[in-house]
């Protein structure tokens, strides 16, 4: 069965350590946070790991191009410090704006001996990174894909793995999830705003087409809307864009996105 995990971005510090509670009694497996110059996704995860048992917490993804294996491992033992659970934590890497398939070869490797026994995601989206994640990875983490492209990236990490010998990781891919009034927008924009930034996904988006993710004016039409999403994946990352920026916004889509 496929795994469910939630994605979130900035949320209200004081208000992550309820999100973390409510996510895992909703029945979600996982909680991944984005890392961005703007935030820390290990110090958020430390904060939402204080009220959880069980729930595993990935952050997605820490920028190879921006910081380098030692620094990251000194980031990792900090939060673990601080309260994050060392046997719960996946830990996303990616190439950042390198976009170097040696830059997240060489990172992975030294990581992996920096900090024994975490499992690390490699972010991934085009041919040659997915194969090298197959290659190398523990899960390879897929973002902005339609589920027809879902199937073909899942070729090309199969291809990887095959190469190097080794089974096929799980395989984990951030699906965008927008609820109620305004959803349809809220996803097209930030479709847009991704093309803007990288020619990666200006690339990706005009291989695939209509909107990528669920949009659903009601939330009894995000279950239907993901399950092709879910029929491709390990692991589907409900990847909330809601409405508002409060932790009861974040929320709303984590209730109509759980399993019942």
């Amino acid at each position: 069965m496929t795994r469910l995990a939630f994605g979130i971005a900035a949320v209200p510090r004081d208000g992550t350590e309820r999100l973390g509670r409510a996510v895992e009694s909703l029945g979600y497996d996982e909680l991944w946070a984005n890392d961005t110059r703007r935030g820390s996704g290990l110090s958020t995860l430390a904060a939402a790991a204080a009220g959880t048992s069980d729930l595993r917490l990935g952050v997605g993804v820490i920028a190879l191009s921006e910081r380098g294996p030692e620094r990251i491992a000194a980031e990792v033992e900090a939060a673990v410090a601080a309260g994050l659970p060392r046997d719960r934590l996946i830990l996303g890497l990616g190439s950042g704006a390198s976009r170097s398939l040696g830059l997240v070869r060489r990172g992975v490797a030294a990581v992996r001996e920096l900090l024994p026994g975490i499992p690390v995601a490699v972010a991934a989206v085009g041919p040659r990174m997915c194969a090298l994640g197959g290659a190398v990875a523990d899960v390879v983490l897929l973002n902005w894909s339609l589920p027809e492209h879902l199937a073909t990236q899942r070729d090309w990490i199969a291809e990887g793995a095959a190469s190097g010998g080794r089974e096929v990781p799980d395989v984990a891919a951030y699906v965008r999830v927008a609820v109620g009034p305004g959803a349809r927008e809220r996803l097209r924009g930030e479709m847009e705003r991704y093309a803007r930034h990288s020619p990666a996904y200006t690339a990706i988006f005009g291989g695939q087409t209509g909107l990528v993710g669920v949009a659903a004016a009601d939330p009894a039409g995000v279950h239907d809307g993901l399950v092709a999403y879910r029929a491709l994946l390990d692991t589907c990352v409900v990847r909330a864009l809601p409405d508002g920026d409060g932790i009861d916004d974040w929320l709303r889509v984590a209730e109509a996105a759980a399993d019942r």
